[in-house]
Order: C-alpha cells, then sequence, then structure tokens
C-alpha cells in the first residue's frame, strides 16, 4: 500500500484513484481476518485494549519539494493506514495484559528486529543507489531534457527512502514498547534523521579532499551481522509452544 502512494503523484487521476480504493477494500479484509486472528490469542480484554487508532506523528524525512504523503480521502471512506494493529506492541507500557503475554511479546521482538534490520539494510541500499544517480546521471547530463528525466528518477529512488524511514521509526517504537534491551536502541537501532539519509559526499566520492575529517552516519557504521541481500525475517521462525 505504502509503495503504491508513492506512485499517485500530486494530482492523481481518477483511475489511480481507483486502483487506490480497490487496494484499500483488500486491505480492509485482510485486516479482518488478522483481527479474528488476533483475538484468538491475546483474549477478548487484551484485544480491547487495544482498540483505537493510530495516531499519526510528523517527521522531517520529506522535502518540501518531493512530498510523498497519500492524497487527501473522504472521512466516509475506510482508512485500513490507519487502524491499530491488535498486536502485544500496542499494548500501554503499564497494562496488566502484558504478564500473560510474554510468548508473544518475545516472538514479536524477534520479528520486529528482523524487520528492522531489514528496513536498515534497504535504506543503505537506497542511499547507494541515490548516489550513482547523483554522481553517473545527473551530474553528466548534458542539457536541461537529461537534468529533467535524472531528477525524476532521484525522486522516484527518493521516495522509496521516505517510506523505508518510516516504517523503521514506526519498527523501532514498537521495539522500544515491546522492551528491547536500551544497549540495542542507543547502538545498532538509533533514532534515523534526515541528516542519516542525506547522500553524503562521503558516500557519493570518497577520495574527495577533506573526506578524512568526516564522519559517516551511525547506519553506516553498525552492522547487524549478515550482509544487505540477506532476508532477516526469514531467521526469525516462531513454532507452535507445545508446552
Amino acid at each position: 500500500m505504502v509503495q503504491f502512494f508513492s506512485r499517485l503523484g500530486k494530482r492523481p487521476s481518477a483511475n489511480k484513484r481507483a486502483a487506490l480504493a480497490k487496494r484499500r477494500d483488500t486491505l480492509v479484509k485482510a485486516l479482518s481476518r488478522f483481527n479474528l486472528d488476533s483475538l484468538k490469542y491475546l483474549g477478548v480484554e487484551a484485544y480491547n485494549e487495544i482498540a483505537g487508532q493510530v495516531e499519526l506523528t510528523c517527521d522531517d524525512y520529506d522535502d518540501e519539494w518531493d512530498p510523498v504523503d497519500p492524497p487527501v480521502i473522504q472521512p466516509s471512506e475506510p482508512q485500513p493506514e490507519l487502524a491499530c494493529l491488535p498486536m502485544p506492541s500496542s499494548l500501554p507500557r503499564g497494562s496488566d495484559h502484558r504478564i500473560f503475554l510474554h510468548h508473544l511479546i518475545r516472538k514479536e521482538l524477534e520479528l520486529r528486529r528482523g524487520h528492522a534490520n531489514d528496513c536498515l539494510a534497504t535504506v543503505r541500499q537506497i542511499l547507494g543507489q541515490e548516489a550513482f544517480q547523483y554522481k553517473k546521471i545527473l551530474w553528466v547530463a548534458r542539457d536541461k531534457v537529461h537534468q529533467t528525466r535524472a531528477r525524476s528518477s532521484i525522486q522516484k529512488v527518493h521516495r522509496s527512502l521516505v517510506l523505508q524511514s518510516r516504517v523503521y521509526s514506526h519498527t523501532r517504537k514498537a521495539m522500544e514498547s515491546l522492551g528491547i534491551d536500551a544497549a540495542l536502541l542507543e547502538t545498532e537501532y538509533q533514532v534515523l534523521s534526515k541528516s542519516d539519509i542525506h547522500v553524503s559526499t562521503v558516500v557519493r566520492d570518497p577520495n574527495e579532499q577533506g573526506q578524512s575529517q568526516m564522519s559517516l552516519s551511525w547506519i553506516w557504521r553498525v552492522q547487524q551481522g549478515v550482509s544487505p541481500t540477506d532476508n532477516h525475517l526469514t531467521e526469525c521462525e516462531c513454532s507452535p509452544n507445545t508446552s
């Protein structure tokens, strides 16, 4: 759904809006099935405590000239993107139900860590793509036509970068809610800022004069232990509790 938003543009056509509505309806049905399954594992009381909607928080990942937010829709239309998923991480910190959901909390934390690792690996990969676009396509463009095409290509890559950054930030908040070790949040899963996803000249051209005095963002200094091409979520296996 979020990837589809990035292709809508600032003024989506009627056909694009209809396609978005169709995808939204499909997502609403999938969420309904997920909610029924969650009710079985969380219990009625814990499930009811999670009821509500997500409060959208503003971030500064966007550039003013290149917003990636979805178009405004009517309040009467379904808005699954605002739904609060009934998962242990959605429970309030002081909820008594957390005590009885220890096994689920541990499993969700495993999945969230894998998801965060995948997001950071993807962010690094996209930053490399964006740096390549600047150096090999935009800077060598011969005329305004080629420059315009190059900038459009860079904007498309940048939208993917913004979306991945938002997903990582949401996942990090969930891990914090699940009680991840504070030391990991300060080292491997730090807060991702706009400056962190800026195409640094250190990455763009490491041999440029004066680069030895510059410092890379933490996302380049911290590695989660596997290559960016690996899928971290495959490491997380949920087996039935036989106890």
